[in-house]
């Protein structure tokens, strides 16, 4: 059994650690939960209870070298940021990759360290998550689909074939994206969009079609 600790407080984190209970329950000893970590300047409100303990911050790491992490933080922007951070201080640590028992990935498909997949969702021929992608409940992701490294896909998304989402891209819950379309790294998709065309780097995206509200200029 792999120790594994999760570096996020917040509702997403918990999320994680159903995810990593449901693996052992469908794969006996996958992973033993240690804890939870994060930063002691954290914004996060830890308003309900934790499934294990709270651990510290991410000096707890320098004792405890051989154990796994997951970064759970739902903002891509943010979980990049914990990540590059924390590999500066600590390079070699082991990042675990998550993929629920009720989701489906196909052989051909290339997971990134660190993609979080959970539950409901479907991933087809040789489509490719970066590394730290994160699939919420029931997406999709169909034929040749790119995943850029960080990005975040929120429940029920769902990218038809040869999409191409860049580096850090969220998309919100129930968005939809028409066959080959490209998105800019750093970009935000708005819940509920349909993206008929491509969308730029870093802008603010959303309706029905996609139009950009937020050009990269101006969120600087």
């Amino acid at each position: 059994m792999k120790q594994l600790v999760i570096f996020g407080a917040g509702g997403h984190a918990r999320e994680v650690a159903q995810l990593v209970e449901d693996i052992n329950l469908a794969q006996p000893e996958s992973w033993q939960l240690a804890g939870f970590l994060a930063d002691a300047d954290t914004s996060v409100v830890v308003n309900k209870p934790l499934p294990a303990p709270f651990l510290g911050g991410a000096e707890w790491l320098l004792e405890h070298s051989q154990t796994y992490l997951t970064v759970a933080i739902g903002n891509s922007a943010a979980r990049q940021s914990v990540v590059q951070r924390l590999l500066r201080i600590y390079p070699t640590l082991q990042f675990a990759t998550l993929v629920h028992p009720r989701a489906w990935i196909a052989k051909s498909v290339a997971l990134g360290q660190g993609c979080v997949v959970f539950a409901g969702s479907l991933v087809n021929a040789d489509a490719c998550l970066g590394s730290f992608a994160s699939l919420n409940l029931g997406v999709t992701a169909s034929h040749d689909c790119t995943v850029g490294s960080f990005s975040s896909l929120g429940p029920g998304v769902h990218l038809a074939g040869a999409v191409t989402l860049g580096e850090a891209v969220d998309v919100g819950i129930g968005a939809s994206m028409r066959p080959g379309v490209s998105v800019g790294a750093g970009a935000i998709v708005g819940a509920g969009a349909v993206v008929v065309t491509d969308l730029p780097a870093h802008c603010v995206a959303y309706g029905v079609p996609a139009v950009v509200k937020y050009a990269a200029d101006a969120r600087r």
